[in-house]
């Protein structure tokens, strides 16, 4: 979809999650204040963008996923349905908000689709399906994309939306965004500030990492029935005992290695085993940073204090 809207006089939605979480993987609402600023003050900004190649096949595949998309919507829907580009951007001049929406979708009958964690969320009518192209997914939406939606949502009076991924594995993954009165007002007072800053030629305050807050759910979660304590007691155990293990299997090999030294030898065999220990060269590799990114998931367990 073409930018439709105005920089300096409107938040686009591609910029609603930088400014209401605070940063996403390609800008933070430093980045975007500051470019609105500029737009005020008559200087064009090129955005930097830390992976073009990303942008490219995002804007040259949204047509032909557009087209899944909408294949794979009418082959679960009892009657077809309709999906069209709009051609001019949908605005709110009161919040100083407009969004360059990629697709219409109007559905011929009822459509159930299951939100990445389970639960079913049912559509009928008008509505909103956003394009993404996505070649490090995780099987679920990244949280800039439902706040994207949701504002487009906001700018189009419309009650729902999805975002149609295909992903690297060549498959197209629909995720249903329910619109949320609270989400929109905390999106609206957030725009509120950032258009008080940009009046006032005004800054963000630093934002403090304090580390993330844990939900303490020891007492149950309606949504899982699984015994998370035992399984995080499960998984220390086997973590304690795949080290203890590590500590023993890097033991004996340094035996092994040490006697095939002494005996000058580099492969033997003895009873049911053949053992090889000998030295290679191998071409010394260099770790380069490049512009793009990957996405990837940390875990960790430890006790609380």
């Amino acid at each position: 979809m073409p930018k439709l809207t105005k920089t300096g006089w409107e938040i686009g939605s591609s910029e609603a999650g930088a400014i209401v979480l605070t940063k996403t993987a390609f800008q933070n609402r430093d980045e975007v204040l500051r470019k609105h600023k500029l737009a005020r003050a008559g200087v064009e900004v090129v955005d930097a963008i830390s992976n073009k190649w990303a942008l490219v096949r995002g804007t040259k595949l949204e047509k032909s996923v557009a087209e899944l998309a909408e294949y794979l919507i009418d082959i679960q829907s009892s009657l077809p349905c309709k999906m069209w580009e709009p051609k001019q951007a949908y605005r709110k001049e009161e919040l100083g908000i407009a969004s360059s929406i990629d697709r219409i979708l109007e559905l011929g009958s009822p459509l159930t689709l299951k939100t990445w964690d389970g639960f079913d969320v049912t559509f009928s009518g008008t509505g909103i399906c956003e394009i993404k192209t996505d070649a490090y997914h995780q099987d679920r939406p990244k949280p800039e994309w439902k706040i994207q939606v949701m504002h487009q949502m906001l700018c189009a009076d419309l009650d729902w939306g999805m975002i149609a991924v295909f992903d690297q594995k060549h498959k197209v993954r629909f995720y249903p965004v329910e619109r949320s009165s609270n989400q929109i007002g905390a999106m609206i007072d957030a725009y509120a500030e950032f258009w008080e800053l940009v009046n006032s030629d005004g800054e963000y305050p630093a934002i403090v990492d304090e580390g993330p807050e844990y939900t303490d759910i020891s007492d149950g979660h309606p949504q899982t029935n699984t015994d998370l304590s035992k399984l995080c007691a499960d998984y220390m155990k086997a973590s304690a005992e795949a080290r203890s293990w590590a500590k023993t299997k890097d033991g004996i090999k340094e035996a092994l290695v040490l006697t095939l030294d002494a005996l000058r030898l580099t492969h033997v065999s003895v009873g049911d085993y053949k053992i090889k220990s000998e030295v290679v060269r191998k071409p010394k590799r260099k770790m380069v940073a490049t512009d793009e990114f990957t996405e990837s998931t940390t875990f960790s367990i430890k006790e609380a204090s």
